[in-house]
């Protein structure tokens, strides 16, 4: 415990084991906490979209989604009432972008033994219980209680990256973050189901609350149904809404396994959060993932912005020739954080806005017939929703464009629909507002554009 680490990793989950992976191998000198390294059992997380895929190999890691049953997801299915449609991630045959469904916890124990295999990581299962500051306010490393011993030992190091998740312990030290619970999100496993669209991700719009669903094995499909408001349902209250809001849009080829996992009643209750990123400058720390940002999981956005956040940081750390200098390793988090603002955008916005429109059903309509016509009304929200668009213009000017499109529909089936028009417009921008205003900066709105992968 004398030792000094180039860098103290708190958490080894998705986002502390995928930037211990990328740095070992280079030499730098880790050491990775957390309270247990056995396998885990979460309910999302379990699908990467393109832009989560094209970045993690783009940091050499992209074998490690091999070899536990993933699988390849080739677009989105949108069904309504009796329309159904599916939009690829491809425009074309110039390109090969695809997702992957998958156990969240097979995948992150891959990525735990590609860190752990490199002799320069020091794995340390217990509990960081706090940052070790000198005078000067400058972290210099943790205090973490052994589980095997329950000793309180220090571990030194240049930089701490926290990553322990969404009930991070560090949050209130590193960050004036205020996090909020949009809903929660009801997981239920179908086995040997088909689905619609194979191999696609599914989102039903036909209930009063949105639902989706996509292949997580060969065998397996993870079901998440929300459930609106701020306080978990008891399990009285979860199979009455599945009862009255979700088994009557469930297809018809999915019925039979939607009963049977409902009898099993093996349902797992997890809370959606909302929290724009508000770091602290604190020279020798750094937040990175669920601890420092959080979106709906609506959209299967987060591990795209975790591998984003963690290809950013990694990047500018790899930069330098060593870890001595500690007034160069503050100017590369705060780098760091101004970078990863607006590579993140346009996937915490698109997240929280989707969710907020189909929780009105003029705008959820609207949606649905806007990318229903095709073509870039298509193309390009799937690009944003892939993550691989990142240029937030083309974010806004489609979320205006939905709402422009929905009211003109309102207006040509009656003038007398002028105000219902008019209000559904209002709902558009209360929802966009806020959002904009935590997740855009001019520079990116009025900036140059920033393509496609």
């Amino acid at each position: 415990m004398n030792e000094q680490f180039d860098i103290c990793v708190i958490g080894a989950g998705m986002a502390g084991a995928t930037i211990a992976a990328y740095l070992a191998p280079k030499g730098i000198k880790i050491a990775l906490i957390d309270r247990g390294f056995s396998e885990k059992n979460r309910i999302v997380g379990e699908l990467l979209q393109p832009g989560a895929v094209e970045t993690l190999s783009e940091m050499g890691l992209g074998h490690l989604l091999n070899g536990f049953d993933g699988q390849d997801i080739h677009g989105y299915a949108l069904l309504q009432d009796q329309e159904q449609f599916s939009i690829p991630y491809n425009k074309d045959h110039r390109t090969h972008f695809h997702g992957v469904g998958l156990h969240n916890g097979r995948f992150l124990q891959q990525l735990r033994a590609s860190a752990l295999k490199n002799p320069s990581v020091t794995k340390l299962e217990g509990i960081a219980t706090g940052l070790i500051e000198n005078q000067n306010g400058v972290i210099q490393g943790v205090k973490f209680k052994d589980k095997a011993t329950g000793e309180i030992n220090e571990i030194k190091a240049k930089l701490t990256i926290t990553s322990d998740g969404f009930f991070s312990h560090f949050r209130k030290k590193l960050s004036k973050n205020e996090k909020r619970v949009t809903s929660f999100f009801i997981g239920l496993v179908l086995k040997n189901c088909p689905l619609p669209y194979p191999n696609h991700g599914h989102v039903f719009l036909s209930g009063p609350t949105p639902f989706l669903c996509y292949p997580i094995s060969s065998t397996e499909v993870r079901l998440l149904i929300d459930f609106p408001g701020d306080k978990a349902p008891k399990r009285p209250a979860i199979k009455e809404h599945l009862k009255n809001n979700v088994e009557p849009y469930i297809p018809d080829c999915m019925k039979a396994h939607f009963a049977e996992a409902v009898g099993e009643e093996n349902f797992k209750v997890m809370p959606n959060h909302y929290m724009a990123a508000r770091p602290v400058l604190k020279e020798g720390a750094v937040l990175l993932g669920d601890a420092l940002n959080m979106r709906h999981p609506l959209t299967g956005g987060g591990i795209t912005a975790i591998f984003s956040d963690v290809k950013i940081l990694g990047s500018h750390l790899l930069s330098m020739s060593d870890f001595s200098d500690t007034e160069l390793i503050h100017k590369k988090v705060r780098m760091y954080y101004k970078d990863r603002r607006h590579a993140n955008a346009n996937v915490n916005i698109l997240a929280n806005a989707l969710y907020g429109v189909m929780s009105n059903d003029l705008l959820k309509n609207a949606v649905f017939q806007y990318i229903k016509q095709g073509g870039n009304y298509a193309f390009e929200p799937i690009s944003i929703l892939a993550g691989l668009n990142k240029d937030q213009k083309i974010l806004i000017k489609h979320f205006v464009a939905v709402a422009l499109f929905g009211a003109k529909s309102l207006i040509k089936e009656s003038v007398s629909n002028f105000p219902k028009a008019m209000g559904m417009i209002w709902d558009a921008l209360k929802i966009i507002k806020p959002l904009a205003k935590n997740e855009l900066t001019i520079a990116a709105v009025f900036g140059p554009h920033h393509n496609l992968k």
